[in-house]
Order: structure tokens, then C-alpha cells, then sequence
């Protein structure tokens, strides 16, 4: 059975699942705005593995941490989990925004670290008109504004926020539930904070490249990219052409493509497979 705590670690609010287990721990990053119960499925596929993940800054249990701006700002409280927890042997898993946070990380850590799997990370996405810089701000500003709604329940959350990603994966439902539950923690109201997440999703997504950051290390990195975005209908985040973009920054790259979306990439067997192969 899985075990799982969730506790204060180096001022996040950490989950942490199987934590008396030995080997290679890893240490999980979610996306813009997600909290760290989204990595619930994956410590449930590896029940013989330590998995921490992080509420980051501005989300969930962390929500009025301060901490410095942007990815660099995330990246500094994340490498203060991992020392205050004296983790030597790290596999990191970023999804989305942490995985272009992951290699921040990795170049601080630097040989605590023994892989990469990032999400629908790492690699910028083509470029268009849409990335521009005030595009995606004014972009984010109305992505995050039903964040600041209340809502009856988790149920309501799920239907009115994340319900076309799971349209064909009605499956899927009871697992999102649980993360709409310990985003909303009790309340209302989503425990995010809207500004950040939107000075968050600028840096993500109109930022340096991350991937370079590792051209001086052998860690290995492998990329899982989705065949959609946002639902089954959308075309994907990151494309065949991003991707070799991405390999001409970091040669040693490796990637598969699965058949899911944004969301449903994080209960897909790609991972654990990824994580321990």
C-alpha cells in the first residue's frame, strides 16, 4: 500500500509518498496550476519508490510562501527541499511549468541528480504571435480568472475547469476530484494566487530556454510530449518541430509521444515506465 504524508519541508507544503523507501527519491514538480496531489498516480504506480512533491509557491499548502520571481524563484525553494530532506540520488519529473523548472533545478543540484523526465516540458513550444510577451500575460489573465470564483464543490470545480480535458476519460473523473479537493483545501475558493501564476506563466513560456542550462552535464533528460494540448482536439503543446529544436539545444534528448492530452499525459503508464527504466 502506498504510504503518503504531507508535511512542512524547507517552508513548502510537501507530499510525500513512501517515505521509507530505499533508492533513487523522486522529486516532482507540477505545473502552472496544479498543486502536488496531481502526482498521486505516479507514487501510486511505483509503490517501492519515495516520491516528493512540492506545493510550489502561490498554490495549494504553499500559498503564501514568498519566494523570489519566476522559474529562478521557484528552482531556490525547490533545492531547499532537497537539502533540508538530504537527498543525494534524485530522478526529477517536471510537468509542464516544472518541466521547464526541472533543469533549473538539476543545474543546481548538479550530480544529486541522475535523470530527467519532463512533461510537456523542457522544450519551447514554436514560436508564434501568441507567445509574445503581452500576449501571454493578457492571455493568463483570463485563464486564472475563474480561479478567483468560489465554487460549491469539487465536482463543480472539475466540471467547469478541467472538464474537457477528461471528456472521452469519464474514468478519470474521481482522480481530478481529488485534485480539485486539495485545491480548493475546505473552502470555496481555488488556493492559488492569481498574480503569481500569471508572472509565473510569462516567464514559463516567453523566458530563456531551460534545456541549455544542462549542455554541460551527462544527465540524461527524456521528454514525454501528449498529442493534444488542453483536449483531444487540440493540437499539441509541444510539435515534431519544437521537439527537434529542443534536440539542437540538448543533443543527447530523448522523447516518445503518447497518445493523451495536457491533463490526462499524468495517468498514462509513460511515466513510471520513464522514472524507473
Amino acid at each position: 500500500m502506498t504510504q503518503h504524508e504531507r508535511r512542512d519541508i524547507a517552508g513548502l507544503t510537501c507530499a510525500d509518498w513512501n517515505p521509507g523507501a530505499a533508492g533513487p527519491v523522486v522529486l516532482a514538480l507540477h505545473g502552472l496550476t496544479n498543486t502536488s496531489e496531481v502526482w498521486r498516480a505516479l507514487a501510486e504506480a511505483l509503490p517501492a519508490t519515495r516520491v516528493i512533491a512540492p506545493d510550489l509557491p502561490g498554490r495549494g499548502g504553499s500559498l503564501s510562501t514568498r519566494a523570489a520571481p519566476g522559474l529562478a524563484g521557484h528552482a531556490a525553494e525547490v533545492v531547499r527541499v532537497a537539502d533540508e530532506c538530504g537527498l543525494d540520488e534524485v530522478v526529477l519529473v517536471g510537468h509542464s511549468m516544472g518541466g521547464y523548472l526541472a533543469p533549473l533545478v538539476a543545474a543546481k543540484l548538479g550530480d544529486r541528480v541522475g535523470k530527467l523526465v519532463l512533461l510537456d516540458g523542457g522544450v519551447q513550444p514554436e514560436p508564434r504571435w501568441t507567445l509574445r510577451r503581452p500576449v501571454v500575460r493578457a492571455q493568463w489573465k483570463l485563464i486564472v480568472r475563474p480561479l478567483g470564483r468560489d465554487f460549491p464543490d469539487a465536482g463543480t470545480f472539475v466540471d467547469q475547469v478541467e472538464g474537457r480535458a477528461i471528456a472521452r476519460r469519464p474514468d478519470l473523473r474521481p482522480r481530478l476530484l481529488q485534485w480539485a479537493g486539495y485545491l480548493l483545501g475546505g473552502s470555496a475558493r481555488p488556493r492559488v494566487q492569481r498574480s503569481r501564476l500569471i508572472d509565473d506563466a510569462v516567464d514559463t513560456l516567453t523566458g530563456d530556454p531551460t534545456l541549455p542550462v544542462l549542455a554541460g552535464s551527462d544527465v540524461p533528460v527524456h521528454v514525454i510530449l501528449a498529442e493534444h494540448d488542453g483536449d483531444d482536439s487540440a493540437r499539441p503543446f509541444i510539435t515534431d518541430r519544437a521537439l527537434e529544436a529542443g534536440r539542437a539545444q540538448l543533443p543527447r534528448l530523448t522523447a516518445e509521444r503518447i497518445p493523451a492530452n495536457h491533463v490526462t499525459m499524468l495517468f498514462h503508464e509513460a511515466m513510471p515506465r520513464a522514472v524507473t527504466g
